[in-house]
Formats: structure tokens, sequence, C-alpha cells
């Protein structure tokens, strides 16, 4: 298993805050990583990985009669958080 980058460990440590809620697509970005291509191909990362650790998903606004885009940790991605959190926080301390 390769080591995730910096910027896929902090959408990992986002989304693990979000929990159930996810993270909204906002401003060009999910989770507010650096610019809208990191923060993307962080998601690609974290989806591909085997088992998946985030998913997208979308959720219908009916008050704005509009779609929101959300990215949810997934089951997989809260046991690879807890499970390597120590580990990572030598890597990339907060």
């Amino acid at each position: 298993m390769a080591l995730l980058t910096e910027t896929e460990w902090r959408l990992l440590t986002k989304l693990y805050a979000a929990g159930k809620a996810g993270i909204e697509y906002a401003d060009g970005s999910y989770g507010g990583a650096n610019s809208a291509g990191e923060s993307y191909r962080a998601l690609q990362t974290l989806r591909a990985h085997d088992p998946a650790l985030a998913r997208e998903i979308t959720r219908p606004d009916r008050r704005n009669n509009t779609t929101r885009y959300l990215i949810m940790i997934t089951d997989a991605g809260t046991r690879f958080y807890e499970r390597n959190r120590r580990r990572y926080m030598v890597f990339y301390p907060v």
C-alpha cells in the first residue's frame, strides 16, 4: 500500500470530521484543498483506493431546485483513518 500524499490525507481527515454529512462541492473544490485540481486528484485517489476511502454522492436540494454534490467517507475510509492516524501525524503534523 502506498502512502497517501499530504493533500489526500488532509482531505480524508476533513471527511472523517464531517462524518455522514459529507463535504459539499463549493468554490471549485471539495474540502477546501489548495486548488480545484489538487482537490479533484486527491478525491480520485481516495475513490480508487481498494477498498474505496471516499465516495461522491448527489442530493436533491428541493428548496433551490438544484442538485448538491458531496463527498463522504466510506466505512473503509473510517477504519483506514482510525487505524493509521498516528502514523500519518508523524508524516503530516498539524
